[in-house]
């Protein structure tokens, strides 16, 4: 018998049907080959990862899921860099924390460049009270394992707003780039889930599939 993937939540203030959203979100992603399993999700934040997913689906054309995208984009940059500044992490998880940095900055310029192409207007640059929007909490870390359960908050979010994205764009072009993005956002979680001594893929090799 294969054994479930699991997914922990803390105690926080996340009611009953807001937990039940995030586990058929999640569910949904596992289906699709995405697992967010092997992670500490504070309840409290559970209200703010479907604020984001929301936030997308809410999105009426490609240009608005960009402009929401490249927003997204740029508060992971910002909390990469309150992390990296913040004297809590060790060598090797700095240089981590600047590559997944830039990873995300990379992201944040080619969806810049795909909003451009077709005529939109790139969003002003989010500011770090914009990161308690999307998970609680970037001032309140006081250890590298609680920089590293933010992160993971925070790619889950990510992860689960591209999953959202891709039910509403139609460009064949964005879908790939969208697609890739998510995938990097997972690569990411495998990373810092064996910083807290986890199951780096719970579902074998980021599949998604219980084994």
């Amino acid at each position: 018998m294969m054994a479930r993937e699991r997914i922990v939540i803390a105690d926080g203030d996340a009611d009953t049907a807001q937990i039940a959203e995030f586990e058929h979100d999640r569910r949904e992603l596992i289906r699709r080959g995405l697992g967010l399993g092997g992670a500490v999700v504070a309840a409290s934040s559970i209200p703010l990862l479907l604020s984001v997913r929301n936030a997308f689906a809410a999105s009426g054309g490609d240009m608005e899921i960009l402009q929401s995208a490249i927003t997204l984009e740029g508060i992971a940059v910002l909390a990469y860099g309150v992390a990296i500044d913040s004297g809590l992490l060790s060598e090797d998880f700095t240089k981590v924390a600047r590559r997944f940095r830039d990873h995300e900055q990379e992201h944040a310029d080619a969806l810049t460049t795909a909003l451009t192409d077709l005529g939109g207007t790139p969003p002003a640059k989010p500011e770090i009270k914009d990161i308690d929007g999307v998970v609680k909490g970037i001032g309140t870390l006081k250890s590298q394992g609680d920089v590293a359960n933010f992160a993971i908050e925070l790619e889950m979010a990510a992860v689960a707003a591209y999953y959202e994205a891709h039910r509403k764009l139609n460009d064949a072009k964005l879908l790939q780039a969208g697609a890739s993005i998510m995938a990097n956002e997972a690569q990411h979680l495998v990373v810092l889930r064996q910083a807290v001594k986890r199951s780096p893929a719970p579902n074998a090799f980021e599949t998604g599939k219980p084994q």
